[in-house]
């Protein structure tokens, strides 16, 4: 199905009036996720900047993204190099005066359970490199535009692991945590000067990223393309928090009984095994694990 169909719905016309004729970054655009929300961002005629590593896979979203879109173009940019990030932002800001919205999609993930990690100190340093220190880069090189314009809207994406306490994600969680947090302490910074921070907690999506874990493969899961509804509902509502009703009990479990949660996060330890990726034996990070 393509989003042409979807054009009529309720959600894509809220969408195209707030991001038709905008200029929007999303980043992991040659990711599953990334592909479908600027697919959809195109369609709704927004004008999009899509950032990746991979130059063949953002070639592929872009030709599946211009139709409908005011313009596309694409950036092969590694968010764990400070100055390949700052040259992008210079570059956007001299050439076209920034972005009026930034997706931080892009997102490294490692399931691990400590015991097999307790040797791989640079699995956390990779991870906050890309989920944290690469979104905050971007985040604080576009800003300043934003503030003179008026107006923009950032939007991070989480993960419904913070929310539910979920094991073997001591690596990922705390990078999307720290995401998180970051977001939080801006907003209140922003309020008054028209400029949105929203939070999406994406729960399992079904994606290259997800799949070398075969414990997943028999739990309920989005597609790529309910993922990228549930960021265009954050785009359209400014909501501060875009979540999924078992993220939001997993949380407010957390607050009113947090050894209840803790007691079904280490039955969930026992019962999902380790990532065949995990072990020592084939400890190289999986594929997709960067999008």
């Amino acid at each position: 199905m393509t989003w042409r169909k979807d054009r009529r719905d309720r959600l894509t016309r809220r969408l195209a009036a707030r991001t038709g004729g905008r200029r929007v970054v999303v980043t992991g655009a040659s990711g599953a996720i990334g592909r479908q929300l600027a697919i959809l961002l195109g369609a709704c005629g927004a004008e999009l900047i899509l950032l990746g590593r991979d130059r063949e896979a953002l070639r592929e979203t872009a030709r599946q993204a211009r139709d409908g879109a005011g313009a596309v173009s694409v950036f092969r940019v590694d968010l764990t190099v400070h100055e390949e990030v700052t040259a992008f932002t210079d570059k956007l800001i001299a050439d076209r005066g920034g972005a009026d919205v930034l997706v931080n999609n892009a997102g490294r993930s490692i399931r691990r359970g400590t015991v097999h990690a307790a040797n791989r100190p640079h699995d956390y340093r990779r991870t906050m490199a890309v989920n944290y220190f690469g979104a905050v880069d971007l985040t604080l090189g576009l800003l300043p535009g934003m503030r003179e314009r008026g107006h923009g809207h950032i939007v991070n994406i989480t993960t419904i692991g913070l929310q539910l306490g979920m094991s073997r994600f001591t690596a990922y969680n705390p990078s999307k945590a720290a995401l998180e947090a970051f977001g939080q302490s801006l907003a209140p910074e922003l309020r008054r000067e028209g400029i949105a921070i929203s939070t999406v907690h994406l729960p399992l999506v079904r994606t290259p990223m997800s799949a070398p874990t075969t414990a997943f493969a028999r739990l309920p899961a989005l597609d790529p393309r309910q993922a990228a509804r549930m960021v265009a509902k954050a785009l359209v509502t400014g909501r501060p928090r875009v979540s999924t009703r078992l993220g939001t009990a997993g949380e407010l479990l957390g607050v009113a009984a947090p050894r209840l949660r803790l007691a079904l996060g280490a039955l969930e330890y026992r019962h999902l095994p380790e990532s065949p990726s995990a072990t020592p034996a084939t400890a190289a990070p999986p594929r997709g694990d960067l999008t």
